[in-house]
């Protein structure tokens, strides 16, 4: 049960930079909040897998972290994805990854840093903290 908590408390707490604005702010265009990430059918599948992986037991535990590892790395997927296509269909039409780069504030990529690191630190706890 600790390690379940453990897990959940740092899973949100690698959502928390998705509560900022991480796109817009050029002239003219409005700042978007990064939780189009989560509300996308990419994060909102993430964060389902990562609940059931951690928190709905099966007999093979194998099920259990494989679920979980593909929640943390659909958030990442869900990040990048949101990236590389939020301004397609508001202001540019195009997929442009320099569009992506100039419109992105660095709130994004802190985000996506710790998303990252958080798929790092769920196989630390997963090794070190016994069921």
């Amino acid at each position: 049960m600790k390690k379940k908590i453990i897990l959940s408390i740092i899973f949100i707490c690698s959502l928390l930079p998705m509560s900022l604005n991480q796109y817009g702010g050029a002239k003219g265009i409005q700042e978007i909040s990064s939780l189009i990430n989560l509300f996308n059918p990419i994060g909102i599948i993430a964060v389902i897998l990562f609940i059931i992986g951690v928190w709905i037991p099966f007999r093979n535990v194998i099920l259990n972290k494989v679920l979980s590892i593909l929640g943390l790395i659909g958030i990442v997927i869900s990040e990048i994805y949101q990236f590389l296509t939020w301004h397609i269909q508001t202001i540019t039409g195009e997929l442009n990854i320099q569009n992506s780069i100039n419109f992105a504030f660095p709130e994004f990529y802190i985000g996506l840093v710790v998303s990252l690191i958080m798929i790092f630190v769920y196989f630390i706890i997963d090794k070190e903290i016994k069921i």
